[in-house]
Formats: structure tokens, sequence, C-alpha cells
């Protein structure tokens, strides 16, 4: 009875380190090479301690921010800008960004990465959050044997809304039956002005 006693605390013990643990959905880290900004960005799936899920990738410092090099939670692809109630992805004439910018292209022509953390300070997660600690942790994976690294795969986005929306629909849907999309999240919340699309979901008129 004693050694049975001993053998289930060690098997406890055991599931309670594993489920303490970080740990990648796939040992893959997708490399993403978009046309629009010529960036290349690495992207993983996180699992978290508590069996939620989250992508991230890693800053290129592109869009700028200042956290260039760091792991960021993000909610999947959807539009740049925020499309006006009623219309979608292929709809879109031509409009004013900002003070200086103008754009012809359809809405799903723009493509954004949906980051947990839009204008909360910054694209960082807090200090401390499990956003935080699983980005602490995917940098060690650097640290690891080459023959332990996740495998690298490689995509390019190619520019166009079909492009886009064929690619971003996929990889959005793959991350909607792991959990990993936040559709309350700030970057995705409903404005007057409209609301970002998330590519490969239908929305209400």
């Amino acid at each position: 009875m004693r050694l049975i006693m001993e053998n289930w605390r060690s098997y406890i013990n055991e599931e309670d380190e594993e489920a303490s643990q970080f740990r990648l959905v796939k040992p893959t880290l997708l490399q993403l090479t978009t046309e629009q900004d010529g960036a290349s960005r690495d992207i993983v799936i996180v699992v978290h301690p508590d069996q939620t899920v989250k992508a991230y990738f890693k800053s290129s410092g592109v869009s700028g921010g200042g956290y260039k090099g760091n792991w960021i939670p993000f909610e999947g692809w959807a539009t740049f800008e925020r499309v006006p109630k009623g219309q979608t992805f292929t709809d879109g004439g031509k409009r004013q960004l900002d003070e200086t910018t103008w754009v012809n292209q359809p809405y799903g022509y723009y493509a954004l990465m949906a980051k947990t953390y839009w204008n909360v300070g910054s694209a960082k997660p807090p200090a401390g959050s499990i956003h935080d600690q699983a980005a602490q942790w995917i940098s060690t994976l650097d640290e690891l044997p080459e023959d332990q690294k996740p495998q690298v795969k490689k995509i390019t986005a190619k520019r166009g809304v079909e492009n886009n929306i064929k690619l971003f629909s996929k990889l959005n849907g793959q991350l909607h039956r792991l959990g990993a999309i936040d559709h309350s999240a700030n970057v995705l919340s409903v404005k007057p002005r409209g609301r970002r699309l998330l590519f490969g979901f239908k929305y209400s008129e």
C-alpha cells in the first residue's frame, strides 16, 4: 500500500509540474514575410499553464513603438482600418487615413496583426501577466540546442485583397479552433466609425 501511495504522489506531482509549464501547440515557428511592409516576423502559438492559448509574434520594429525584438501577443489578422457597418473586405474607395495619407484600395488590402494590448500603454504585455511570462519563456527557445528548437516554416504573404483573404482566413481559422482569439480585445471593438474585420469571419449587417 505504501508503494502504491508513493507512486500515486509521484504521478500527481508530475501532472502538476506538467500543467504549470508553458509549451508550444506544435513544435513549429512560422516565419511570415509580408510584401505589404517587406518585414519578416516569427510567430508561435503557446499553451499557457492555465491551458489558455495565444499566438505571439516577434516584433520587427517596422511599425515603431520601441519594442523591436519583443514577443507580442495578438488576436490574428484583421483589416488595418475600421470598416463601416454594412461594408466588407472588398469594399472601400478613395479615402483619407490621416492628414497626409490617402488610399484607394479595398479595406482588405491593408492587413494588421491585431495586438492583444492595442493602445493599452504599449503593445507589450503588462509586467507579470501571463502573456508577459509567456513572452519571456518564448525568448528562452533561442537557447535550446539546434536539434531541439522549433522547426521553421516560411510563408510569404503576397499583396492583394484576395491573397490576404485566402491566407489570413486560413491562419485565423486555426487560431479560432484553438480558442486563441479574444473577440472582446480592444483592437477588435466596435466604434462609431466601424470595426476591424478579422479575415475569415462573417459579420452581421
